[in-house]
């Protein structure tokens, strides 16, 4: 897997596609075009090439890798290295695609971006150059998402986005509900920005009205219950001065959030006032989003370059703690390489430059904590993993705050220290506005072997993909080499564990292990946040970490997580319910519901379609169905039992259902996929004795003849487009508020 995905993303290729490095050969690329910054500052060739050794070494041995963009884009022309950037959106046309066209130069050339939509005048308010009505952010979002979607063909990576507004924004409801769609937006994470005044009245008065402002005119307003989701105006909402009666509550709109994150993973939340109380330069600016993970809080064009070190690689040779002296030394080097990459660093935009530069943020993180706790024995959900979690992030802390310290000595302050909190607070000259980040590290943590970030562990036997398309399955890696330590596992085991037989039941596996071995859906949800919580207590920048609950977790459940994310000082949270995506139907969250006129309605039927009829032995007789299309698509289905007997009426109502749904362009996938083996116990007990049946159902031949209708490679709709992988078209799962693949390696974020 590893070798793979260097191969494929990583290691440069001359204009065939043929392969022109080697592993080694990157890893010296990397490291020499870093070093290079040091020349700036006055060192000799000499010293050049001692430092360009050391960060070799480090990267080579697995103990720090920078984000994606420093391996692939180092000594490139004009290469960009950096993974992290936030673009401000302004109200007007003009601004608004100068900011699309800097999404493109980003994106092109692998880094992601977070937006904030606030700016932009809410649908139906006035556009005053032509006194027309505005059609709102959400038809400008469309056009980022779109961009992205061109862009990403050609790129080094696939682009990444994030999308947030505030909770009083006036078209909130249309944010909330915009991934409703699952196949909408889908290089889009979406978060809303929720200030403290709105938690304390949550927790205080939560039947409090929840009014949403203008921008513009200053306004404020309530939500009238009787607003469409999806297409409601400026104009339809009540002015703060009225009579504010049947409007959606402080309590309505954050059910409307929790439900819709049940539902579909999304939206997170960013506690904005929390963001920028840390913010390190308010005298530069206000921090209005985030990168599209979540762990980079940046002013408007600031971008960031971030890196981890893969505490694995620190444990002591009798497993009882971390090699603390090494993981210092590591720490300092992680800090002046991405300092480095400031200097060396290309960058797409002026405006980008100018900023960067100024606030020189970088992102020192981790990978593989989870496989260090198992090495440690210490079990995730516990007291010990907390404590542990709190003397690593905050050493890391301490250390990396030390060397920008020294490194501040030796090269200067960053330029806007003066006025920042590190001049008005801390009294410390410091060469980095921010230092430390708990980033998401996707393939970077394949590359180095282990873990992703501070995320548990996934699966102990997870499926994978061969590049001939073939699937099979493997230990974690750090389960085949504690298995190999302590006694080959047998077959058998390894059969169990495929199987999803919990290792304590296996009596193979010693208790000491099965103890500690511990997967993401098996960690209460209050030890997610707790950890998150840990590392944000020490953590300059934010923390990226998804709480991936089983699939019977329940709307409580998930608010739950909010509440103890705000109650914890988390700066925002995510979550991922198993499954969740899969072809969701979301219902309203106020208490009193309201007619849904936003329904679909079925196509009109034309007067001709054409189609064919496939014939089926089932247990009530043959089954003759009818599968027809119009310009448009499959539209209808008929069915008719060839003799007497059988249930005819409910085939006729499930075709009358099936012809419905389709002509209101339902995906006949889905509709395959929620018809398909269902059984019938007629059918089933005649198929032993008459080999010509070979269905399972009436529903289920009609699924079979839908499928047939619709031609080959009709693949299987129970994970819908949105939560499928763009490159080996597997499922995907939510890992530190992105998007990976165990199959294939791809992550949309790392």
């Amino acid at each position: 897997m590893r070798n793979r995905i260097l191969r494929q993303r990583y290691l440069w290729k001359d204009a065939n596609g043929k392969i022109i490095e080697t592993v080694d050969q990157m890893f010296h690329r990397v490291a020499q075009h870093v070093a290079s910054a040091e020349l700036k500052y006055g060192a000799s060739d000499t010293n050049v090439k001692e430092w360009a050794d050391v960060f070799y070494n480090l990267m080579k041995n697995n103990k720090f890798l920078p984000n994606s963009p420093t391996l692939m884009n180092a000594c490139r022309k004009n290469g960009m290295l950096s993974a992290c950037f936030v673009l401000p959106v302004e109200d007007s046309v003009e601004d608004i695609f100068e900011s699309i066209k800097q999404t493109a130069l980003i994106q092109k050339a692998g880094g992601g971006t977070g937006f904030s939509f606030d700016r932009l005048r809410p649908t139906g308010d006035v556009v005053r150059s032509s006194g027309g009505k505005t059609s709102g952010p959400i038809s400008f979002w469309r056009v980022f998402a779109q961009t992205t979607e061109a862009i990403q063909q050609g790129a080094f990576r696939r682009g990444a986005n994030t999308g947030m507004m505030s909770i009083d924004y006036p078209d909130i409801l249309k944010f909330i509900n915009a991934k409703q769609d699952v196949g909408a937006l889908t290089n889009f994470n979406i978060s809303v920005k929720i200030p403290d005044a709105f938690m304390k009245t949550l927790l205080e008065k939560p039947n409090t009205p929840h009014l949403v402002v203008n921008l513009r005119t200053k306004k404020r307003y309530a939500i009238p219950h009787s607003a469409k989701s999806f297409t409601y105006t400026i104009d339809e909402l009540i002015p703060e001065k009225q009579r504010i009666i049947g409007c959606y509550t402080i309590g309505e709109i954050w059910a409307l959030i929790v439900r819709n994150a049940w539902a579909t993973g999304e939206p997170g939340l960013c506690f904005i006032d929390r963001i920028n109380e840390s913010n390190p330069t308010p005298h530069v600016g206000c921090i209005e989003a985030t990168n599209p993970c979540g762990e980079q809080p940046l002013l408007p064009y600031e971008s960031c370059t971030l890196g981890s070190i893969n505490i694995t690689k620190f444990i002591s040779r009798n497993r009882t703690d971390l090699n603390w002296e090494d993981l210092a030394d590591a720490v300092r080097l992680g800090v002046r390489f991405l300092d480095n990459v400031i200097d060396v660093n290309h960058y797409p935009v002026p405006e980008i430059e100018k900023i960067t530069l100024g606030n020189r943020k970088i992102g020192l993180g981790i990978t593989g904590f989870a496989d260090a706790l198992v090495l440690l024995g210490i079990r995730y959900a516990s007291e010990e993993a907390a404590e542990f979690a709190g003397k690593l992030a905050s050493f890391i802390q301490e250390h990396a705050h030390q060397e920008s310290e020294e490194l501040a000595k030796e090269k200067d302050y960053f330029p806007n220290w003066k006025g920042s909190i590190w001049e008005t607070e801390y009294h410390r000259p410091i060469r980095n506005a921010a230092v430390t980040t708990i980033a998401p590290t996707g393939t970077i943590s394949i590359i180095a072997g282990c873990t992703g970030g501070i995320e548990p562990i996934f699966s102990l036997f997870p499926k994978r993909r061969a590049l001939e398309g073939e699937e099979f399955r493997h230990l974690h890696p750090l389960i085949e080499r504690l298995g190999r330590e302590q006694g080959r596992l047998s077959a058998e085991a390894c059969k169990q564990l495929s199987a999803g037989i919990p290792p304590h039941t296996i009596p193979e596996i010693s208790p000491k292990l099965t103890n500690v071995l511990v997967t993401a859906h098996e960690v209460p949800l209050e030890w997610h946040v707790k950890i998150q919580a840990t590392f944000q207590k020490y953590t300059d920048n934010a923390v990226s970490k998804t709480v991936n609950l089983p699939a019977n977790a329940t709307v409580e459940d998930v608010d739950k997580v909010y509440q103890l994310a705000y109650k914890r000082d988390c700066k925002g949270i995510t979550v991922y319910r198993d499954g969740c995506r899969e072809n969701q139907v979301i219902t309203a969250a106020h208490k009193t519901p309201q007619p849904n006129t936003d329904m679909l309605s079925p196509r009109p039927r034309p007067h001709k379609t054409v189609g064919q009829t496939i014939k089926s032995r089932t247990g009530c007789g043959t089954l003759f169905i009818s599968v027809n299309k119009d310009e448009n698509g499959l539209c209808e289905v008929f069915a008719n039992l060839g003799k007497a007997g059988g249930c005819p009426s409910q085939s006729e109502a499930t075709c009358r259902v099936v012809s419905a749904a389709l002509r209101c362009g339902v995906d006949p996938k889905v509709i395959i996929e929620q018809l398909k083996n269902i059984r019938c116990l007629s059918t089933i007990a005649r198929r032993k004795d008459n080999k010509d049946i070979d269905v399972l159902s009436c529903p289920d031949a009609i699924a079979r003849a839908i499928e047939e209708a619709l031609g080959e490679n009709c693949e299987s709709a129970r994970i819908s487009p949105v939560n499928r992988c763009p490159d080996c078209s597997r499922p995907l799962r939510r890992e530190a508020g992105c998007d990976v693949c165990d199959e294939c390696g791809f992550s949309k974020c790392s």
